[in-house]
Parts: structure tokens; sequence; C-alpha cells
């Protein structure tokens, strides 16, 4: 009967076959738990007794195939958590495209948003200083300057990338609800702060 629960157990812990049911849970929470955990929780975790999991930890931890099993199953976790630019852009796509589909258009805006500036198509303009430092000439010569700049990125992102049609609707709509939404400020004589 022994025999027969071992190979169920094999079958089970497909990666990788050599290691017991047992010992792979126990590398899976050291794995998983990383520096929240002790060995000896991580055997008690995985089914060994109490009283001498400190032990078996002892020994588990010297196994070469456990070792190896610990440096593999490492290294695939901690490529999944790695934060990278396309990673974090299909995340934030994602998220968008539930809004989206959830008709929570205007929140999934701010999703664009971090998109366009995670992927250099938007930049953010940061001017140091004191304004009371310039005169307004000076000040609309700036900003004149800013916007010139910010026409000529655009152009240039529009030549290298392409943008998909749903995008360009959604920035037309949020234009269109911008626009309409400041002409009624002005009707009602209050004004739109941005």
């Amino acid at each position: 009967m022994q025999v027969m629960k071992n190979d169920i157990v094999q079958k089970k812990a497909a990666y990788p076959t050599e290691l017991t049911e047992m010992q792979r849970r126990f590398c899976e929470y050291l794995i998983m738990n990383e520096g929240r955990t002790t060995r000896k929780d991580a055997a008690i975790k995985a089914g060994y007794a109490e009283g001498s999991a400190a032990q078996e930890a002892a020994g588990l931890i010297q196994n070469p195939k456990i070792l190896k099993y610990l440096q593999a199953r490492s290294n695939e976790v901690n490529r999944s958590f790695t934060v990278t630019k396309n990673n974090y852009v299909r995340r934030q796509q994602v998220l968008s495209q539930t809004l989206v589909d959830q008709g929570k258009i205007e929140k999934a805006l701010g999703f664009e948003n971090l998109i366009g500036k995670a992927t250099g198509q938007f930049v953010d303009i940061h001017l140091h200083g004191n304004i009371n430092d310039i005169t307004k000439a000076e000040k609309l010569e700036e900003i004149k300057r800013i916007k010139e700049l910010q026409k000529d990125r655009l152009a240039a992102m529009k030549e290298i990338t392409i943008i998909p049609d749903e995008i360009v609707e959604v920035v037309e709509k949020v234009k269109t609800n911008e626009s309409s939404s400041s002409s009624k400020h002005k009707k009602s004589g209050k004004q739109s702060v941005h």
C-alpha cells in the first residue's frame, strides 16, 4: 500500500519528479515566504512532525536535489515578479481594457495616461522657479515654447507609433467632453481649474 501512495505522490509532483510531495511543499513554502519564515516552520507546514521539524529541515536544506529545486524555482518566481517596462505597460493595458469593457471609459483614461508616460509618449514638464520673477510676456513666451516642443514631440511619436483607432476615439471623446464642459462653466460664470 505504501508503494502505491508514493507513486501517486510522484505523479502529483510533476516539477521535478525526484522530490517527494513533502519535500516539494517544504521548498514552495520557503520560496513563497522568503524572509518571513524559518526552515523549521516550512518543514512543519510541509507536513513533517513538529518535534523533529528542525532536524528534518537541516537535512532537507543539505539535499542537493532540494538545493537545485530551490534555485530553479526561486529564479522562476523572481522572473515572474520582475517589474519591466513591458510588464508594467501590459498590466496597465489590462486594467484599462477591463474598465473600458465595463463601460467606464473616463476611468480608463488614467491608465492610458500611465501607459503613455511609460512608453515615452507623454512627458511631464516641471518648471522650477518663482513665477513672480518673470514678466507676463516672458510667461507667455515660455508657454508658447513648451506648446511648440510638445507639438514636435507628438509629431515625432506619430511617425514611429501607430495609434489604434479605439484610443483615438476615446481621446476625441474626452476632448469633446472637456471643451463642452469648459464652455458650460464659462456660460455659468464658473471657471474650471486644471
